[in-house]
């Protein structure tokens, strides 16, 4: 535990502030962090932190021994492999992409101060007692940041002004921009409301190509200190929508658009009095104000100057930008200028290698105060330091680690950004003061859980697995998750799952009360709801028009109505079950290419196999009748039926509630024929045949039919048949009942060879192990 000796006093590293933030710099760290130190004395917050500070050190130990134990040959052969690794990371450095970083400049705060003028020659901060989320840039001379209690941040700066968060508000605001942000790069990636990734390489090939209208934009003007006016009596809308394009079609600014040699000067010497432009706002009916205009250059400093500026026009908000050859540097860029600023790194090893040379670690996003702490123990607190004691680094951390540290030496990032489409989970979560009644408790996860099912239906969502994270006043960290039957979206659904985990944590602490300051909500194993959930009604539709289509070509009689399991209905259904596995898929065609042989050598004791196992599929879905009524399903069955226009097979995935894919594929280089893929389309896609006076369903698995069967019945009744484990069971039952009872043939040689099974061709029961 470090030492503060000018105070005497010990204190807890992870509590110590960080001034590696924009607008935090100079700051006299000793007084802070004796502040700091002191307000949180005796705090469950302290204790917390008094824990985790024993950890750490206890870890720092034991690297310490570790690397007192290494001997030359080791650090040698970790000095190697180092200059390997760096060598192979130099040779696929990609400076091929132009990556922005965008992050908008205490983005909580500048929002509150834009709204409430009052505010802004004050030390403000959003948040609560609990928790800050952010502080403007006269509190951060203080050392008040975000993510730090508001009593402590109270203690540095007794006058410092404390706003609830309002969501609705910053959600909105974020809207505006990443409207913005889609003009440059439509695969932009946002990290939050008030950040994000854009890829402008495909944008500046355009720009070099765009004419000069398409890069003139209206400017409102400005005071001495670089604030944008506002008056009361002014319209405060968007110029650049509202009165852009009366401006840019001009015919005077068209034409010395082409031939002016300096167009900018042009466009200062213009007296907007003099054309027919509109004087008042069509949207809010107030005087529009007096605006300049600003021709910007192709290059990607004028893109990215052009994007901000756009951005403060119609928000009244500043942002800063890092411009680099990947997202790391970017990161680093952005908060290099702040506020109201832009840095860029151009693509040139040398440069990089020159930026990153005293780089502070901790600049460096994945590196916190742990990690910090860990390197500083082997003397590393620039990124130059990274590459001096690579040789410890290879054997104190792990590969991984040490690859990412290797990378960091280099200033290398990734180039590619993730797309929303890609987005793994989706979350809500609240710091609040404590809350202990169970009655709060519900009514708090109700509110997140609203909020979760707003934001996958804003997104097009759904998700299948939901998380309960929660947070004790002894700062407890404690996740509990719960996987549904099926993906959905739906408020109810979602706050019914988080209920019965936040339940079970308030019921195993029965002798004493469940006391939070946290709490989030998450949905994960998200899918898009557009593409891959459709109704159960649609797929009756569907399967209409599939029906009807294949009747007209198909040359085998198939009867619809039959509801006996037959050797057509078996052989679909474990061909079903086989197509999920990539191995068998690769073998359907030569299995199905030597039906016809099979069943001629089939023997009785054969047939009396698959009989039984026939038979017991049928006792399952009986079965399965009477236990559907048990079952309370409320979600959709996954499912997505695509129709080719030529005689491929028609694809049926299914998802029931043991997340079971069931995928029926036709191969282009398929035996099969024109008739025999007939055959299974009818039977496993799901079929409704319409009579004069009764409608029969039937279910795409086990091919059983009911007239006007319920669709919720037959919803729970698929989940029955795709269950995999009762399947297992059955092929299994039938299996010993075979070895059981049977009888040893001889061999006919009257009978055709039956072709040796080849290596690659597992059997079904394989599918389920």
């Amino acid at each position: 535990m470090s030492k503060l000796t000018a105070q005497g006093s010990s204190l807890i590293s992870t509590m110590a502030i960080n001034d590696n933030k924009a607008g935090m710099e100079g700051l006299n760290k000793e007084k802070i962090n004796q502040i700091i130190f002191e307000a949180s004395k005796g705090s469950k917050f302290f204790e917390n932190e008094q824990k985790k500070e024993e950890q750490l050190n206890q870890k720092i130990l034991e690297q310490q021994i570790l690397i007192s134990s290494l001997s030359s040959a080791m650090l040698f052969h970790g000095l190697k492999e180092a200059d390997e690794l760096i060598e192979k990371l130099k040779a696929c450095q990609d400076l091929s992409h132009t990556i922005v970083h965008v992050d908008m400049d205490a983005f909580y705060a500048a929002v509150e101060m834009r709204d409430d003028p009052r505010l802004k020659d004050k030390p403000m901060a959003v948040g609560g007692m609990s928790m800050l989320s952010t502080s403007n840039y006269i509190a951060r001379k203080y050392g008040v940041r975000a993510a730090m209690p508001g009593f402590i941040a109270l203690k540095l700066c007794p006058n410092l002004v404390l706003v609830e968060p309002n969501f609705t508000k910053y959600t909105a605001v974020s809207q505006e921009i990443r409207e913005i942000f889609a003009q440059y790069d439509p695969n932009f990636s946002p990290m939050s409301l008030d950040e994000a990734y854009l890829d402008l390489t495909e944008h500046l090939i355009y720009r070099r190509g765009s004419s000069n209208l398409c890069r003139i934009f209206l400017l409102r003007l400005k005071t001495d200190n670089s604030s944008i006016v506002v008056n009361d009596l002014e319209c405060t809308c968007n110029l650049n929508a509202v009165l852009r394009p009366s401006v840019i079609n001009l015919e005077e600014l068209k034409i010395n658009s082409v031939s002016s040699e300096n167009l900018q000067e042009y466009l200062n010497s213009l007296d907007f009095s003099n054309f027919n432009l509109p004087k008042d706002c069509q949207v809010c009916n107030k005087k529009l104000p007096p605006f300049s205009l600003k021709l910007y250059d192709t290059t990607v400093e004028d893109a990215v100057l052009e994007m901000r500026n756009r951005i403060e026009q119609r928000t009244f908000l500043t942002a800063s930008a890092g411009i680099a050859p990947n997202t790391m540097l970017a990161k680093v860029c952005s908060d290099r200028n702040k506020p109201n600023g832009q840095f860029q790194i151009h693509p040139d090893v040398q440069e990089i290698e020159e930026f990153m040379k005293n780089l502070p670690i901790r600049k460096i996003s994945g590196i916190g105060k742990v990690t910090e702490k860990l390197l500083g123990s082997l003397n590393i607190s620039l990124c130059s330091d990274l590459y001096k004691q690579r040789a410890l680094l290879y054997h104190a951390f792990s590969s991984l680690t040490f690859q990412y540290f290797m990378k960091i030496t280099l200033g290398m990032g990734s180039t590619s950004l993730e797309k929303d489409e890609e987005r793994k989970s989706l979350s809500t979560e609240r710091t609040f003061a404590e809350i202990s009644d169970p009655a709060q408790l519900y009514e708090k996860c109700a509110e997140l859980c609203q909020h979760l099912a707003k934001d996958l239906n804003e997104e097009q969502l759904m998700g299948k697995t939901v998380s309960l994270k929660i947070k004790t006043i002894s700062f407890e960290i404690k996740t509990r998750s719960h996987t549904l039957q099926c993906y959905t979206n739906d408020e109810k659904i979602i706050f019914n799952a988080a209920k019965q985990l936040l339940k079970v944590e308030i019921d195993s602490v029965k002798q004493s009360l469940l006391r939070l300051r946290l709490m989030g909500v998450r949905m994960s194993k998200l899918v898009p709801q557009a593409s891959n959930q459709v109704s159960i009604v649609s797929l009756f539709h569907q399967s209409n028009r599939l029906t009807s289509t294949a009747s007209r070509t198909n040359t085998h009689n198939f009867n619809i109505q039959k509801t006996d399991f037959d050797e057509k209905d078996f052989s679909t259904s474990i061909n079903i079950l086989e197509a999920n596995d990539p191995v068998l898929e690769s073998t359907m065609t030569t299995r199905h290419s030597q039906k016809s042989l099979f069943q001629k050598t089939q023997s009785p004791q054969k047939k009396s196999i698959e009989s039984g196992m026939k038979n017991s599929i049928m006792k399952f879905v009986s079965k399965s009748e009477r236990c559907s009524d048990k079952i309370a399903n409320n979600c959709y069955v996954e499912s997505n039926i695509k129709v080719e226009n030529n005689n491929n097979l028609r694809n049926l995935d299914c998802e029931n509630s043991s997340s079971t894919s069931l995928k029926l594929q036709s191969n282009s280089k398929s035996n099969f024929s024109n008739a025999a893929m007939q055959n299974v389309s009818q039977a496993t896609l799901i079929s409704s045949v319409e009579s004069k006076q009764k409608t029969f369903i039937s279910c795409p698995v086990c091919g059983q039919q009911k007239f006007d069967w319920p669709l919720d019945q037959l919803n729970q009744h698929m989940d029955l048949c795709l269950s995999r484990k009762t399947i297992k069971t059955i092929l299994q039952d039938d299996k010993n009942s075979n070895k059981r009872g049977a009888v040893q043939v001889e061999n006919d040689d009257s009978l055709p060879s039956v072709p040796k099974r080849k290596k690659t061709q597992i059997a079904v029961d394989s599918y389920f192990k």
